[in-house]
């Protein structure tokens, strides 16, 4: 949330993902845009007193290195033979860091540079985007 919404991302992600394609009205894009981060701010205020970036990063490097630990050297979460809920839940944050449509959105790279230290979580991701959704030779995803 801190990422998207709260950081320097918030232009660069939020606003074209989420802001813009609601509205051509500046004062509801506005309107929108403040309630985004103040829906995100008080989320986050919830699990402590402040918002404190340095620390939110910190945990989620911890969190990048418990779910390579729990990955091990297994294609999928829990020795599975077969991606199952747990692994689409990784990707879902996973392939969003990682998508190269997105690249360019994301001014703030800390916690993207984080994954990418991550093989595992990196090479798990890329056997997801391999095994179910192809690439047309366009470069686009296969519907």
């Amino acid at each position: 949330m801190y990422n998207i919404y709260l950081s320097s991302n918030s232009t660069t992600l939020a606003e074209p993902l989420y802001i813009l394609p609601t509205s051509a009205n500046p004062f509801a894009r506005l309107t929108i845009a403040r309630e985004l981060r103040h829906a995100a701010e008080n989320e986050l205020l919830k699990f402590s007193a402040i918002v404190d970036a340095e620390e939110l990063y910190r945990q989620a490097e911890e969190a990048f290195e418990a779910l390579e630990t729990a990955l091990g050297k297994d294609s999928w979460f829990f020795g599975a033979s077969k991606p199952g809920l747990f692994d689409a839940s990784v990707f879902s944050y996973t392939h969003l860091l990682m998508d190269d449509n997105l690249g360019q959105g994301w001014v703030d790279t800390r916690l993207r540079d984080a994954l990418l230290k991550r093989k595992s979580l990196t090479n798990h991701r890329d056997r997801i985007v391999t095994s179910y959704f192809p690439i047309s030779n366009k470069g686009e995803f296969l519907q």
